[in-house]
């Protein structure tokens, strides 16, 4: 399993001016992966599924939230989109 404990997360929202960010964990392995990150009423998991090519599909475990992650191989970068709780958005993690 690979693990980034501090990792530079980007978050864009589509129905607001602005952005956000913050720091994140993500772990990948062969059949999963998982990114955590500290949200305003504490900690936050999104996992889903790695299908071996690069993309993604993850759930969060507090909110209804749905998410995607795209990654090249051995990238260092992942971007995809997000709903949570009726806000929608894009995302991009630059594991580090």
């Amino acid at each position: 399993m690979a693990i980034w404990k501090n990792c530079r997360m980007e978050v864009l929202f589509y129905d607001s001016a602005g952005d956000a960010g913050g720091t994140c964990g993500v772990k990948i392995d062969e059949h999963t992966i998982v990114v955590t990150y500290k949200g305003d009423d504490g900690w936050v998991n999104y996992t889903g599924r790695n299908d071996d090519s690069g993309h993604f599909d993850l759930h969060a475990d507090r909110y209804d939230g749905h998410a995607s992650l795209h990654r090249f191989p051995e990238g260092r970068v992942l971007e995809g989109y997000w709903t949570e709780q009726g806000v929608r958005g894009m995302w991009r993690i630059h594991l580090g």
